[in-house]
């Protein structure tokens, strides 16, 4: 599966999103940048970031 064919703002959400903690990925400051990454997701990577929201929501 080639990285190009996902869209630019997915990836560079990603990017900066698996650079990080998982503290810092649930964080207030983070979650625009996380909002991104799951608009933007293809849809066979969606569930996955599904269960990092429904983490997130718990936390906060």
């Amino acid at each position: 599966m080639s990285i190009e064919k996902y869209d630019p703002r997915f990836v560079d959400a990603m990017n900066k999103l698996s650079k990080m903690s998982e503290e810092e990925r649930l964080s207030e400051e983070n979650k625009d940048l996380f909002e991104q990454a799951m608009n933007y997701a293809p849809l066979d990577i969606q569930p996955q970031l599904t269960e990092i929201r429904k983490k997130y929501d718990d936390i906060h």
